[in-house]
Formats: structure tokens, sequence, C-alpha cells
């Protein structure tokens, strides 16, 4: 499961880098401290290194308070993680696909905005009354 958010982190799509960021800081994981230094170093985006810096300093208190404290508190089974971190992910997905929908609708809208009108053939102009009273009362339409 790690693995698969440190892949994300090189994705191209910086809302996914900045989403997989904030999962990784929910989660306090200390082993994704390098590849999160590697965001925060080289990531064309300054929002995501911004991103980056603050999740590497909430993962890094979390590993000293970790370090200083004393075996009191048992850290939850692997198995309980891995399924918070799933679900996570599984929301994460569900946000991007949410937004990537309301990116295409709002690029739709824009589009037909922008689109210049023009005005209708008069094959397509709206339907005359006394066309169609002239039509009805003929005599092909009794027959």
């Amino acid at each position: 499961m790690l693995e698969e958010l440190l892949e994300r982190l090189k994705h191209p799509d910086q809302w996914v880098r900045v989403e997989t960021l904030r999962i990784l800081a929910m989660v306090e994981e200390t082993r994704a401290l390098p590849a999160i230094a590697e965001v925060y170093r080289n990531d064309p985006e300054a929002g995501v290194r911004q991103v980056a810096s603050w999740a590497g300093q909430i993962i890094y208190a979390a590993k000293r308070r970790t370090q200083s404290q004393s075996a009191v508190a048992p850290s939850p089974p692997p198995d309980r993680q891995e399924a918070l971190l799933r679900s996570l992910i599984e929301k994460d997905h569900r946000t991007y696909d949410q937004m990537q929908i309301a990116l295409q609708q709002e690029e739709l809208i824009e589009a037909q905005r922008k689109a210049a009108f023009t005005p209708l053939p008069p094959s397509h102009a709206p339907l005359d009354l006394m066309r169609l009273l002239d039509a009805g009362l003929s005599e092909d339409f009794f027959s």
C-alpha cells in the first residue's frame, strides 16, 4: 500500500500528488519522509512543494513523538492500518473523479457560452401560425 502511495507522488497531475501528501500526513507515515523530501526539493509546482513541506513537518513531528515515547500504547495492528490506507485512497480516487467531471462540465459550459450566436435558417425558424392555418385549411388536409 505504501508503495502505491509513493508512486502517486510521481503522478503528472499536481492534485493527485497533493492528495497523496495529505493522506501520508493524516496517517503519519514516517517511512515516506525521504520521498516527501524529494517532492519538496524537486517538484515543479510551488503549491505541491508547500504541501510537501507541511506534510513533512507533520510526519517528522510524529516520528519524534514516537521516538521519545516509551512503548506504552501499542500501535494499531497492520491490517487496520492497511484498511485505513485503502479507505483513504479510495476516497481520494472518488474525489479526483468528481473533480475531473466538474472540470469537464465547466469547460463544456464555457465553450457553449463562447460559441457565436448564429441565426437559424428559415427552414428552422419558429412556426408561422398563419402558414399552419393555411396548411390546416387546405383541401389536402381533409382528404
